[in-house]
């Protein structure tokens, strides 16, 4: 994955004795880039044994922070300057070949076996990917409360690739500016970069523990929080380790320091895992003990293991290991519908060294070693732009075709859905002897490959994170109004617009709702992804206290979804927060005589729902159904908060979801569902006469009506 300091001849692995291979590989480095990649490779595959093998990722950011500091210490110091052109072209003609061709081909596996539900993500990610900027497109995701539902896509892994290359970027045009200085200044310029390079490190390591505090989903794929990293391993190159003429003495001191540095870094693997805080200061222990082994290992036990056979191929291969085997993880269960088995699992970490090793030896190296070395930067720079054509054209293309064509099928649908066909929807599960229309056989009309855009399409009802103001829209006619309604809570409360929309209609009822992303109407502590959104969720819900108490309205709805997260109190559990929190919002209404109409949460599914849908709706929908166990397995909290305050009835539409058994995916040739928690719009629109039924029962036991 980083960059090598190893010429052609390094395939052979016969030290001198000294850390250093015939060729002049640092061989404890070469054990370090086995272990990196084999630990990511391993997480990926088996992540609940290995529960912290991402932290190769960080071992990787070390060596490449130590090698290119060094290099680019090295020109400083023989000719005052760096080489830019030089330098990036060797950047491009060692990283590009090999990570153009995973992207084309992959770009190509996603045209041919992906499903069509995934295309457009998985390709958009593959043209971030070869621009370099996929860690800057997931943090953008990680807050964004739709992109979080992404499914992981086959080029997700380049995000740490695009960290590296912006600090090839970055570091060299510091190392030049800092030079310059130097210059003006008249003091030594390594010794002004080491200056610059202690101040870059230091703050990048306060932020990323800011962030990680802030904002973790951010913090894990930000270049800023992850430059400490590279600062570290390259503050480290500043005083190379002494390879020959060791005392006795020193040789096992510096073998002792470097098995501590070891064992840090493999006890990362299982101290660290997801629920850790990640990078912040926990990212400390496999980066400091990568620091110690770069420093110190090159004439110790870790050079002698670097230079063994099986790990001295690894560490040729880890740049093309890591390229490959996430593709060959992703894709497959997109196939055959099954996590993958072990015996599976087995097969493609084989494949994955297999094809790594195949790549590198007969592609990536001739490339690197055997281009004519006079070629001039330039050319090699334009040679790069060039060949990132096929993987922009083949990514892009198709992107923009699949869109054109999901347009004209959003369409066709609308015109059926208006039409209001016999037993769609959730008519189907209204008739008690079942219910059958030939017309719909064997079709379902929200097509599953568009269903993640089968959202409400109303502005000025949501506060996105980060925004604590009130965004209130209304539904229904704003005056001449029968009853005056609020519908207020999290992102589940605005998918019911499509069903409000037609209730309000229907009862010429006018409903006001506001909403906000996991965040809802409750006086619990809510517990959010980061402590920005947190902060951001806690002024919106005092907005909204403050907007109830000025306001008079017949009666308040209100929905949230069960996998809103609270902060219990001290002895208190989960499950007790929730309904607490219910109990002390609606009383602040119930009190002066507005009555509370809680709407149960609708079912969940899994993450591949909706690719199974889309592959096996029309011709075997039983296979995608969820168990009602699964799909009702997590609180909810309004029967019990309903039965503590007075004033307020509980509307359960479960029946309109689940049988007994089994909550379905494609109900009256509807798919039920857009992503794991969320329902279509297309269904909650069959389901507005059922729900308005249900309305109007609350409303009569309230007196409203």
């Amino acid at each position: 994955m980083p960059v090598t300091t190893a010429t052609r001849g390094a395939r052979r692995s016969p030290t001198d004795g000294v850390g250093r291979a015939a060729t002049g590989l640092r061989t404890d480095i070469q054990a370090l880039r086995a272990f990196a990649v084999m630990a990511v490779v391993l997480y990926h595959l088996w992540p609940n044994r290995i529960s912290g093998g991402f932290v190769g990722v960080d071992v990787f950011f070390v060596i490449s922070g130590y090698l290119i500091t060094g290099h680019l210490l090295r020109q400083v110091e023989l000719t005052g300057r760096v080489d830019l052109a030089r330098f990036w072209a060797a950047r491009a003609r060692r990283l590009l070949p090999a990570s153009l061709l995973v992207l084309l081909l992959t770009a190509i596996a996603v045209l041919v076996a992906v499903p069509r539900s995934l295309k457009e993500q998985f390709l958009s990610e593959v043209l971030a990917s070869a621009a370099y900027v996929q860690n800057w497109r997931l943090a953008h995701d990680a807050v964004d409360y739709l992109g979080a539902e992404n499914r992981p896509s086959a080029s997700q892994h380049f995000w740490s690739l695009s960290v590296e290359e912006q600090f090839y970027v970055a570091l060299p045009l510091l190392v030049v500016a800092t030079v310059a200085l130097a210059g003006l200044v008249r003091t030594r310029r390594s010794q002004a970069v080491f200056v610059v390079l202690v101040l870059v490190t230091v703050g990048s390591f306060a932020y990323n523990l800011y962030l990680t505090d802030t904002s973790p989903g951010v913090a894990y794929f930000s270049t800023f929080t992850r430059m400490w990293e590279f600062g570290l391993g390259g503050l480290a190159s500043f005083a190379p380790p002494a390879l020959v003429g060791l005392s006795r003495r020193r040789a096992a001191v510096y073998s002792a320091v470097t098995v501590a540095g070891g064992v840090a870094v493999v006890s990362a693997l299982f101290v660290i895992d997801s629920e850790t805080a990640f990078p912040g200061i926990a990212a400390a222990l496999p980066v400091v003990g990568t620091v110690v082994v770069v420093r110190w290992g090159g004439a110790t036990v870790a050079a002698w293991i670097g230079a063994l056979a099986p790990v001295a191929v690894l560490g040729r291969i880890s740049y093309a290991l890591y390229l490959w085997h996430w593709p060959l993880i992703v894709i497959p269960p997109l196939v055959t519908f099954h996590a993958l088995t072990t015996g599976e699992k087995l097969l493609i970490l084989v494949a994955s060294i297999t094809i790594a090793w195949l790549s590198t030896r007969f592609f990536e190296e001739p490339i690197r070693f055997r281009v004519r070395p006079r070629v001039r930067p330039l050319a090699v720079l334009a040679v790069a732009l060039v060949a990132m054509a096929p993987v922009v054209v083949v990514s892009g293309v198709a992107s923009a075709m699949i869109r054109r064509d999901d347009d004209g099928r959003v369409a066709d649908k609308a015109v059926l859905v208006d039409s209001g066909p016999a037993c769609l929807g959730a008519a189907a599960m209204a008739a008690k002897n079942g219910c059958d229309n030939p017309d719909l056989d064997g079709i379902i009309v929200n097509d599953p490959s568009q269903v993640a855009d089968d959202t409400p399409k109303r502005s000025g009802c949501w506060a996105p994170h980060g925004v604590e103001t009130l965004n209130v829209c209304t539904i229904g006619p704003p005056t001449d109004f029968e009853v005056h309604l609020f519908a207020v809570g999290d992102s589940h409360n605005l998918a019911l617009v499509s069903a409000y929309e037609k209730i309000a209609e229907k009862y010429r009822w006018r409903i006001d709702l506001a909403g906000h992303p996991g965040c809802y109407w409750t006086t619990a502590d809510p517990k959010l992804n980061s402590d920005e959104q947190t902060a951001s969720c806690r002024g919106w819900q005092a907005n909204l206290d403050d907007y109830l108490a000025a306001s008079d309205f017949d009666a308040i709805l209100t929905t949230h979804a069960t996998s809103v997260g609270v902060q219990p109190a001290d002895g208190q559990s989960r499950e007790q927060a929730i309904v607490d929190g219910l109990v002390g919002a609606w009383q602040t209404q119930t009190s002066k005589g507005v009555p509370v109409i809680a709407i149960v949460d609708n079912p969940g599914t899994d993450a591949t729902n909706v690719q199974c849908v889309e592959r096996f709706g029309t011709t075997d929908p039983d296979r995608c159904a969820t168990p009602r166990s699964e799909g009702l397995r997590k609180f909810d909290g309004k029967a019990e908060a309903v039965a503590k305050v007075d004033r307020t009835s509980l509307v359960d539409m479960t029946d309109f979801y689940c049988t007994k058994t089994v909550c379905p995916s494609v109900i009256g040739s509807v798919a039920v569902f857009r992503d794991r928690t969320h329902v279509t719009s297309t269904y909650l629109r069959t389901l507005a006469p059922y729900l308005g039924e249900r309305l109007r029962a609350a409303l009569r036991e309230q007196k409203v009506i």
